[in-house]
C-alpha cells in the first residue's frame, strides 16, 4: 500500500476487492476533504445493506486471518524462490513486486527489448504444470501472479515449483 512508499495520501479509492465479490467501493479522505462532499453528490447504490456487509465481513476475515502478515510472509518466500532463478535468467529482465502481487518481464536474452513470444510460451509451460499465470505489460511480456491472500506455504510452494518448470522449459 501506500505506507510503503512513506506518503500520507489526501484521498484514496477501493473497490473490487473490499466486497470478496460483491459490488461495493469507497472513498477516505482526510476530514477537512470529506466535510466539504456533500454526501448525496456522488453516490449510485451507496448505503447498499449487503454490500456494506459483505465489506464488513471481508475487513473481518482479512484482520482476524493476519492476510496482510501472510501476504508479506508469502511474498519473501516468493522472492526468496524465484530471485535465483531471474539471476540466472538472461531473458527474465526483471522480477518486480511486494506482498502478494509480482511480475516477471520477459525480454529477449541480455536485452530489455520485450518478447512477447517467449512470455506466451512461458504462459502455456505454466499451465501445463497446472499454473496459471496473467500476462501484461505494454507489449504483453510481463508474467502477473497475484495468488489468493490466505494462500500457504504448501499451497505457494506447490505454485512455485510449477513456474520453476515453466520457466526451465522455455530456457
Amino acid at each position: 500500500g501506500y505506507q510503503a512508499h512513506g506518503i500520507v495520501p489526501d484521498i484514496m479509492t477501493f473497490a473490487k476487492g473490499v466486497g470478496n465479490g460483491i459490488t461495493l467501493a469507497g472513498v477516505v479522505a482526510r476530514a477537512e476533504i470529506m466535510d466539504t462532499i456533500d454526501v448525496l453528490s456522488f453516490s449510485t447504490f451507496g448505503g447498499n445493506p449487503l454490500s456494506a456487509a459483505a465489506g464488513t465481513a471481508t475487513l473481518r476475515y482479512v484482520l482476524d486471518n493476519d492476510l496482510q502478515g501472510n501476504a508479506l510472509r508469502m511474498g519473501h518466500r516468493f522472492a526468496e524462490r524465484i530471485g535465483p532463478i531471474v539471476e540466472r535468467t538472461d531473458w527474465i529482465a526483471e522480477l518486480r513486486g511486494r506482498g502478494l502481487m509480482w511480475a516477471l518481464e520477459i525480454c529477449h536474452p541480455g536485452t530489455v527489448e520485450p518478447d512477447p513470444a517467449r512470455t506466451a510460451a512461458v504462459l502455456e509451460a505454466a499451465k501445463r504444470h497446472g499454473l496459471l499465470v496473467g500476462k501484461g505489460g505494454l507489449y504483453g511480456n510481463v508474467i502477473r501472479m497475484s495468488p489468493m491472500l490466505d494462500i500457504d506455504a504448501a499451497t505457494m510452494d506447490e505454485g512455485l515449483e510449477a513456474l520453476e518448470a515453466a520457466i526451465a522449459d522455455c530456457s
